[in-house]
C-alpha cells in the first residue's frame, strides 16, 4: 500500500514539473517581439524663385540591430518591457527645402489597436502585423513594407513654388529580444 501511495506523490510530482516546464516554453513565446517603423519622409524642392531654409531637426531617439536584434532606446524610457506587445519606431526624415535630419522615438505597444496619427495597428503576432492607415488596410510580414506617397505644389508669398514629396513608410523590420 505504501508503495502504491508513494508511486502516486512521485507520478504527480513528475506530472508538476512537466507542466511547470511547458509553462516556461509557453512564456518563452514572448521572447521576440514584434518591431515596426512608421517614418515619414518630407524632401522639397524649389521649381521656381529663392526658398526659404528650412527647418534642422535632429534627434534619433534609438537604434536597432537586426543581428542581434538589440533595440537601444535614447530618449524614451520604457519601463515596463514584459507587457509590450509591439515596439513601434515612429520617426520624421527632412530633404531639401522642406529642412534637414532625422527625428525618431520609440512607444511601448500593450494593447492593440493601437493608434498613432493616422496610422494604426490592428493586431500583430510573430508572422504578420495588421495595419490601417490613410483609408487602407494591408498586411505586411517580417522584412517587409509599405509606401504611400503624395506629392504636392506650393506658392509662397515671395514667388516662390516648391514641390513637396512626402513618403510614409512602414516596415515589419524584424523582432527585439525580450529582456
Amino acid at each position: 500500500m505504501n508503495r502504491i501511495i508513494t508511486s502516486g506523490v512521485v507520478f504527480t510530482l513528475l506530472l508538476s514539473c512537466a507542466s511547470n516546464t511547458k509553462m516556461e516554453k509557453e512564456q518563452g513565446k514572448n521572447d521576440l517581439v514584434p518591431f515596426v517603423e512608421f517614418y515619414s519622409i518630407t524632401e522639397g524642392k524649389a521649381l521656381s524663385g529663392v526658398p526659404y531654409q528650412g527647418r534642422r531637426i535632429d534627434g534619433p531617439g534609438y537604434s536597432y540591430d537586426p543581428k542581434t536584434q538589440k533595440l537601444d532606446i535614447y530618449r524614451n524610457n520604457i519601463t515596463d518591457s514584459l507587457s509590450i506587445k509591439l515596439y513601434l519606431g515612429v520617426g520624421k526624415v527632412l530633404k531639401g527645402t522642406a529642412g534637414q535630419g532625422v527625428s525618431s522615438t520609440i512607444i511601448g505597444v500593450n494593447e492593440y489597436p493601437f493608434s498613432y496619427n493616422e496610422f494604426t495597428i490592428t493586431n500583430a503576432t510573430n508572422y504578420k502585423v495588421n495595419c490601417y492607415f490613410k483609408g487602407k488596410q494591408f498586411v505586411l510580414k517580417p522584412n517587409q513594407e509599405y509606401l504611400i506617397t503624395e506629392t504636392k505644389i506650393d506658392s509662397l508669398p515671395n514667388a516662390t513654388v516648391l514641390q513637396t514629396t512626402t513618403t510614409w513608410k512602414v516596415t515589419f523590420t524584424g523582432f527585439v529580444k525580450n529582456k
